[in-house]
């Protein structure tokens, strides 16, 4: 996976893109979910609406 620090160019896109399998990543999902290995991540934009009881709208 490509660091996220920084964007990836278009040919760089292309090239993670190319190497991917889609279908296996959505199946792994999907079975973490059903095995209850499930987390939710949070942004500090998230965690400054809750904390200011302010809705994104």
């Amino acid at each position: 996976m490509p660091p996220k620090n920084k964007p990836l160019t278009k040919s760089e896109l292309a090239a993670y893109e190319s190497k991917r399998d889609l279908a296996a990543e959505l199946l792994q999902s999907v079975r973490e979910m059903k095995a209850g290995q499930i987390h939710a991540v949070s942004s500090p934009a998230l965690e400054a609406r809750k904390t200011t009881s302010f809705s994104q709208s």
